[in-house]
């Protein structure tokens, strides 16, 4: 009995067995949590390319681009970290206080909050597809979550649907440590590919494609 090792087959069991070491990798550089940063980014790379056809040897590419991306997504994930910390600061700090001027704040403190959480959904996948500078990819996750709010309710709505299943579902958090987190990345990247199409020539949205 011969087994075909181009066989559709073996191109899942292949692929599905790099997904499992790149999720558990992933897991691990993660652990340090001022390095999930350029671990998203690297994750969001390697698994972009294989979305759109470039496949690789995903380990490999996966070191590369986390050494390459580090600075970068190290400071993004850092920012993001700091403002989201003061937001819940005056979320506390205002759901304490009495009064109409107090109760406006905090809804407007809420907004702030989603305007953020909708930002960093797109700041790790445009690092991985765009070259630019650290402000303006911030600028640019900010304008597509706005310009695309079908899309960007989406995402929100995968990242909502993963932390309820892993509340109120604990088993799936096995599924998570071995290819969990990849597959919400690939999830994410179809609907990222779909939308970064329509910005690949706009020269003020991106530097370089990678």
């Amino acid at each position: 009995m011969k087994f075909n090792l181009s066989s559709p087959l073996m191109d899942f069991l292949t692929t599905t067995a790099q997904y499992i070491a790149l999720n558990i990798v992933f897991i691990i550089c993660c652990i340090p949590i001022v390095t999930i940063g350029p671990a998203l980014a690297a994750l969001y790379q390697v698994i972009m390319r294989e979305t759109r056809g470039e496949y690789g040897y995903l380990m490999r590419k996966y070191f590369q681009h986390f050494k390459e991306m580090f600075l970068q997504s190290f400071l993004t994930f850092l920012s993001f970290g700091i403002i989201v910390l003061l937001l819940l600061f005056n979320v506390g700090f205002w759901n304490a206080m009495e009064g109409i001027l107090a109760n406006i704040i905090t809804v407007l403190v809420y907004i702030m909050l989603l305007a953020v959480a909708c930002t960093f959904i797109y700041v790790f996948p445009l690092m991985a597809r765009f070259k630019n500078a650290f402000l303006q990819t911030i600028k640019n996750a900010f304008y597509i979550a706005l310009t695309n709010p079908v899309d960007t309710l989406m995402l929100v709505v995968i990242h909502i649907l993963v932390l309820a299943t892993l509340y109120y579902f604990p088993p799936s958090q096995i599924f998570m440590l071995f290819v969990g987190f990849c597959f919400i990345i690939s999830c994410n990247s179809y609907i990222l590919q779909r939308v970064f199409k329509k910005y690949e020539a706009d020269t003020a949205l991106q530097a370089n494609i990678h």
